[in-house]
This record gives structure tokens, C-alpha cells and sequence, in this order.
């Protein structure tokens, strides 16, 4: 501790009481002076009057004195880190330059738009949850990236345009069929269009009705690729997946499956290669002057799944949840039991018998059974396969982005029955949550939104939110097919939890 004799040999040695000076002359060391700031008291309890120590010629009088600002050029003791460098530490210098410089830094992200003027602000494309239903109907993509630029129209853009307004006024005017029923192929029926109720990559399925009994019936058209006269490779494909899906249509029989009735041409039941068979015959210049194959099939009045629930805003009740996933559930353990695989099971191919509402309705009614009644039929049978054995492997790639598994990504060969198994999953996720399990997760940020549905199919990345809490027996299903195939439920895992027992075990039809 410094006396008060020594305090008063330094105000007489430094009369301004500014600056005591040290030995590297740009450093300064400030003074405290007692009339600025106080008494200031010993570390020693001796000396602290708060202690009872009444002794005030222990207390040394400080003072702080501080320098202009515009005179300090180093700082003794801030020490800045370098992370390029950890090991060099540097005092920085004030720059004698007084002057406001901005500071400019280059940004390292840079937008891909050429000119930022083209951007639009339009409404993102995006599989989520609320509002409408995640899952919509006119679903392509589910990667949430928005794409602003508008391609330029060549002209042969405008040509398949044109080509496409042809076609579809062709199609309008084509409002008689003549088809034969599977069971009579020598008696004609005729057919009065209705309108259209779907359409895909591959076909169109228009609304037909019996001219003679006025029965509603589904047909499928099947689309002819324009260059396939030329295309071998893809004539074949087109025929090989129009045979094999005419072929096991034939030989189902369930009630939660579509029924094949009739076909417009015998020469689609009879051959192995009809399309071919055709070409050779009428010898077409292009695919319009070609016969077309269309399959005459149930109607299903209530539409598909998906579009179902975009109708009620994917709100539907656990109980109606479980009775249409128990019978897609059965349907599919009776083509696994017949040696074929779906390959393409989705929201979109599963249709109803009734309408949600009117579904509701035959549940409230106390007065007949609804047990009795099927509510759905699994469709679209364009991408099945009839395996020769039960431990054949698959090497197409095929399905729908959403519902293809991770084997199935990743080229190598996989497991039909598995695969099916893990689309399940994806709908009963779909149907308790109401959006994909594989979507951008709700409130995610860009860069989540940025990956693709693919990089999170290959790392399992899905949770639940709205069933987050729920104790229900349907999380285990989901659980158990969103999982690596070595760990994957097969279908009869599937069809002995409680959650389709329960149910299954119920049913009359």
C-alpha cells in the first residue's frame, strides 16, 4: 500500500497529476486522484474501516487521470486472436486518419438469377402441412425449391403443344366405345363417354356408362409415346408393361382390388406382343392411325384417396384411418400371396367405393352393418410384377418419388415385397399426419427445404408431429417400414399387429 507522504512526493514530482510515466513511453498509465473518486480502501482487514479500523491515513488517495483519445495509438493489454493464425496475437494500432471509411465486404453467396429483375414473387410449390392438405392432388415434385425462370418457347415446344390440343380434340369426339366383356368376347357392348376422371403419364381414365343396363364403368386408355413406331426399345417397354398388367388383372379376384371387365380389342388379350402385332397389320404412319388399348374396369364413384383428402382438408378420423388402411393392407397380403408386387402403392392409386361423407354415414347408421361393406379398391397395376419365385429380387427402377424406398434409390436390387411394405408406411404416415413423411418439415429452414425428397428417403428423415403424443398402435407399422430393409415388417408383420387384428378380424365381406 502507498502512504500519503509517498501520494504527496508524486503530486509534487508531477504537478499536473495527469500521467505517471513508465518506462516504454507509449504507454500511459492513468492516476486516481481521492477528490475524483473517493476513499478506496485495503485488501487488508486491518486497514478497512468497514471492519472498525478508523485509521484513514491507511487509505491511499487515487486518481484516474485519462489521456485524449486522439493521443493513444497503443493499447497495453487488449490482445486480439487471429484464427487464421492462432499462435499470433497483435496490439492493433489506431490509424492517425480520422476519417469514417465503410466498410466493404464482398458477399460470398451469390443469387444464380442474372438479373434479379425477372424474379416473380409466386406462390411456392411445396408439399406441407396446412393450409390446403400437404399432400395435394396435382402433386409432380416434392422438392420445395422455387424455380422462377420461364423457359423460352421453341418451336418445337409449340408444336407438341399443338400436337396435344389435336389430341385432345380427337378424344372429344370419340364419345361411343365398343368393348367385350372377359367372359363374352363374341357379344359387343356399347359405351357412351361421360367425361373424364383422371389421367397419368401413361393413360387416361375416362367415365363410361352401359348403353344397355346404363352401369357406370372406368376405362382406361392407354397413351401411345409419339415416336414408339421408330422406338424399338421403348415399343417394348410400352408392350411389356401393357401385357404384364392386362395378364394380372386377369387372374385377381378381391374385393378391395379393381376388377378388369372387358378390353376393346381381343388382340390385347391374345398376343404377347399386340402392340407389335398391330404396327405390322395396319402399318401406321404415326401412333393417332394405331388402334388403341383401352381396359373397361370398375368405376369408383368416391375417387382416389388423395383427393378424398384434400375434400375434408386430410381430416380424417382415426377410425376411418384404420379401416381403410386395414383392407389396402389386406389387398396387398393378397398379391404377395399370389407371387406379385405393386411397386407403385400411393394415396393415388387407392380408390373409394363411396365418398368420405357418405362413408361417415354408414358408419352412424345403427341400422345396417357396416362391416359388410368394402370401402376400397387398390388400382393401377402398370408397374406390377409377377415374381417366379418368392426370393426374387427386383432391378427396375420404378415408382413414384414420394413412396420409393432407399434400396430402390440407390440402383441396387431389392426386395418387391419390401418395397411395397415400406410404401404402406408412407401412406399411413400420410393419412395420420397429413403430409408426407419425407416433406420439408413444418417451419424448416431454406436449407432443409433445399434438399431433395431423395437425400432424406436415403437418411430416414422423418418424425411425427400431430401423433407426436399419441400412444396409437398405427406408429408402430409406420415405425417398422420407414426402416432399413433388413429391419423392414414384410406384410404379414404388418397384418398381424393390433392395429389391422383389430379390425380385419371384424369384416364380413
Amino acid at each position: 500500500m502507498v502512504s500519503d507522504a509517498n501520494n504527496e512526493n508524486t503530486e509534487t514530482e508531477n504537478p499536473s497529476g495527469s500521467e505517471d510515466v513508465v518506462s516504454d513511453p507509449n504507454i500511459h498509465t492513468p492516476s486516481l486522484l481521492e477528490r475524483q473518486f473517493g476513499k478506496f480502501q485495503s485488501n487488508d482487514a486491518t486497514n478497512d474501516t468497514s471492519l472498525g479500523n478508523t485509521d484513514v491515513s491507511t487509505t491511499t488517495p487515487l486518481s484516474l487521470s485519462i489521456p485524449t483519445f486522439e493521443n493513444v495509438y497503443e493499447l497495453p493489454t487488449p490482445m486480439i486472436y487471429s484464427p487464421n493464425s492462432p499462435k499470433f496475437t497483435f496490439s492493433p494500432k489506431a490509424s492517425k486518419d480520422s476519417t469514417f471509411r465503410p466498410l466493404h465486404i464482398d458477399k460470398k453467396r451469390q443469387l444464380h438469377h442474372k438479373n434479379l429483375e425477372e424474379v416473380k414473387d409466386t406462390a411456392r410449390i411445396v408439399s406441407e402441412l396446412i393450409p390446403p392438405p400437404s399432400i395435394s392432388s396435382k402433386r409432380i415434385i416434392s422438392l420445395p425449391s422455387v424455380n422462377n425462370e420461364v423457359p423460352s418457347l421453341s418451336l418445337h415446344t409449340v408444336k407438341e403443344e399443338e400436337e396435344e390440343e389435336e389430341e385432345d380434340a380427337i378424344s372429344q369426339d370419340e364419345t361411343q366405345l365398343t368393348g367385350f366383356l372377359l367372359n363374352n368376347l363374341d357379344t359387343p357392348i356399347e359405351y357412351t363417354k361421360v367425361r373424364q376422371i383422371g389421367t397419368g403419364n401413361f393413360s387416361t381414365v375416362n367415365l363410361y356408362q352401359n348403353m344397355n343396363t346404363n352401369e357406370f364403368v372406368a376405362i382406361k386408355k392407354m397413351k401411345y409415346p409419339n415416336d414408339m413406331i421408330s422406338n424399338t426399345e421403348k415399343l417394348s417397354r410400352l408392350e411389356s408393361s401393357l401385357t404384364r398388367e392386362i395378364k394380372v388383372l386377369q387372374n385377381l379376384n378381391h374385393p378391395c382390388i379393381i376388377s378388369l371387365f372387358g378390353i376393346n380389342n381381343e388382340m390385347f388379350l391374345n398376343s404377347t406382343k399386340p402392340l407389335s402385332d398391330l404396327i405390322r397389320k395396319y402399318k401406321p404412319d404415326n401412333v393417332k392411325n394405331l388402334p388403341a388399348c383401352e381396359l373397361i374396369m370398375s368405376f369408383c364413384h368416391g375417387g382416389d384417396l388423395l383427393h378424398a383428402m384434400t375434400l375434408v382438408s386430410g381430416d380424417l378420423d382415426l377410425w376411418l384411418i384404420q379401416r381403410i388402411f386395414t383392407e389396402l393392407a389386406i389387398a396387398v397380403k393378397y398379391l404377395h400371396e399370389n407371387s406379385i408386387v405393386h411397386r407403385d402403392l400411393k394415396l393415388e392409386n387407392i380408390l373409394l367405393n363411396y365418398s368420405i361423407e357418405e362413408i361417415i354415414e354408414l358408419h352412424r347408421n345403427e341400422n345396417i352393418n357396416f362391416n359388410c361393406f368394402n370401402l376400397i379398391k387398390l388400382g393401377d397395376f402398370g408397374l406390377c410384377k409377377k415374381l417366379e419365385s418368392s426370393d426374387e429380387l427386383c432391378t427396375t427402377r420404378c415408382g413414384s418419388e414420394d413412396y420409393i424406398s432407399p434400396e430402390i434409390l440407390m440402383g441396387i436390387p431389392y426386395d418387391g415385397h419390401l418395397s411395397d411394405t415400406w410404401a404402406l408406411g408412407v401412406i399411413l404416415y400420410s393419412l395420420l399426419e397429413d403430409r408426407l413423411p419425407f416433406d420439408p418439415p413444418p417451419n424448416s429452414n431454406l436449407r432443409q427445404r433445399n434438399r431433395p425428397i431423395s437425400h432424406r428417403i436415403a437418411r430416414f428423415e422423418w418424425r411425427w408431429f400431430k401423433f407426436a403424443n399419441s400412444n396409437s398402435s398405427a406408429k408402430d407399422i409406420v415405425t417398422n417400414t420407414l426402416t432399413r430393409k433388413n429391419q423392414r415388417w414384410d406384410i404379414n408383420s404388418i397384418y398381424q399387429s393390433s392395429f389391422i387384428k383389430d379390425i380385419s378380424d371384424t369384416l364380413e365381406f
